[in-house]
This record gives C-alpha cells, sequence and structure tokens, in this order.
C-alpha cells in the first residue's frame, strides 16, 4: 500500500510535518491572546519584536560561522556567510517601520505592560554587538598575516581578492547596525520623542550618542586614507607603489 505523504512522520505535536518541524504550535502560542491584551495593536508590537529576535538570532549564528572561518583563512566561504547574514539583517531593519505605524498615544497604552523592557536590551541585537569586536580580530590578524596595511589590501584588491571580499562585507555589516541604531532612534522620536526618557530610565539622547561608534573605524577611515594618496597622486601627475 502507498505511503500517504499527508501523513505526519516526524515526532512532536502538529497536523503536518512542516508544523512539527517548525513547531508552530509552540511559535504561535508565544504572543498575547486577544483577552490579555491591552491593545489590538499590541499583537503587531509583539510578533515584530519577535521575529526580529529570531532574525538577529539567525544573522548572528551566520557571523559566528565566519568568525572561525576567517580565523582558517576560508575567506571564499566567509563571505558567503557573512552575505548571507548581512541579507537577513535587511529585514528586521525594515521592521521596524511596521512598529511606526502605532501611535503615540496607542503605544502608551502597551508601553504600561512592558514594565522595564527596552529595546536595549534585545538579546538578538546585543549578539550582534559581541561577536563584532571578536569577528574583527580575526578579520584584521589575517591582514597583518598578509603583510598588508589596510591601504594596501584596497589598493591591491585584485591581487587579494578573497580578503578584499571579507572587508567590505564588514562594511556592509557595520553599515547595518548603524542603520538599524538610527532607524530605532528615529522610531524612538517618533513614538515617544526626542526629549525624554525610556522604559529603562535611558534618555532617548543616548541612542543618538551610541551611532557615534562605528564597529570598524579603521575600514572607514582607510576610505580618507585612499582618498589622500589618489588626491596626491594627481596633483603631481603620476602614480605610486605603496
Amino acid at each position: 500500500m502507498p505511503e500517504d505523504l499527508r501523513t505526519p512522520i516526524l515526532p512532536g505535536k502538529g497536523a503536518s510535518d512542516y508544523e512539527r518541524y517548525l513547531r508552530t504550535d509552540e511559535l504561535l502560542a508565544l504572543q498575547k491572546p486577544p483577552e490579555e491584551m491591552l491593545h489590538p495593536d499590541e499583537l503587531t508590537f509583539q510578533v515584530t519584536h519577535q521575529a526580529s529576535e529570531l532574525l538577529l538570532k539567525g544573522a548572528a549564528w551566520e557571523l559566528e560561522r565566519a568568525r572561525q572561518l576567517i580565523q582558517d583563512g576560508d575567506y571564499r566561504d566567509a563571505a558567503r556567510l557573512l552575505r548571507r547574514a548581512n541579507k537577513i539583517l535587511d529585514h528586521p531593519l525594515r521592521m521596524l517601520a511596521v512598529l511606526e505605524t502605532i501611535t503615540p498615544y496607542e503605544y502608551h497604552v502597551i508601553r504600561a505592560g512592558l514594565g522595564h523592557g527596552s529595546g536595549l536590551d534585545s538579546p538578538g541585537f546585543l549578539s550582534l554587538l559581541h561577536i563584532a569586536p571578536r569577528l574583527g580580530d580575526v578579520f584584521f590578524e589575517q591582514v597583518k598575516k598578509a603583510g598588508l596595511t589596510l591601504e594596501q589590501l584596497y589598493r591591491r584588491h585584485a591581487e587579494f581578492f578573497e580578503l578584499h571580499d571579507i572587508a567590505e562585507e564588514l562594511v556592509e555589516y557595520d553599515e547595518r547596525v548603524q542603520l538599524f541604531r538610527y532607524a530605532h532612534l528615529k522610531l524612538a522620536q517618533r513614538i515617544i520623542g526626542g526629549g525624554v526618557v525610556g522604559t529603562m530610565g535611558t534618555p532617548v539622547e543616548v541612542l543618538k550618542q551610541r551611532m557615534e561608534y562605528p564597529l570598524y573605524k579603521a575600514l572607514w577611515d582607510v576610505r580618507n586614507e585612499i582618498t589622500k594618496h589618489v588626491n596626491a597622486e594627481n596633483a603631481t601627475g603620476h602614480g605610486g607603489v605603496y
């Protein structure tokens, strides 16, 4: 008798293997039921944050895998995983715009149930900040092992294409973190204002200050160095070898 492909074969709850593999019964039960909501918009608020946490967890996982590959000298596969992480990060960044559809008064109704909860406590975002310096350490160590400065790596990018690719993906990652911080700041300003204190007692102004610290300052500063070299070469009418 042929196997009924509609019958689940995986262990767990759910009417299908899809539901059992993804554990949708548990996942979809993590939100407040309607009778416990302080406002109907609370489901949007909670689902958006929960989905963001899942995506940030996925990005951090790929960044850690990439870190190990860079350390092992496998730049090609590391760059592939960095690109994946960066694409994942595009989504929580866009999802902040969903929260902007909640009006200030509606948010304050929801806020009453948050306790001291704050986006600054996001385990997903904190994991990005935790992996960032360790990821940078292994990259800069590989640049050093290659006997290069960052300017030389960029000047000789065709020769050191794969390591240069890692550098650019790290800049992409850094840029997304900065954009996420900016979007979070604008969300806070739009919903609760820019001159107030958040749920953790942290002034909104602090969010603005944190944007001034890139993850990989050297990778941004090298652009200045490149432009300075190019301008000097153009001024003398000939190129140089570095």
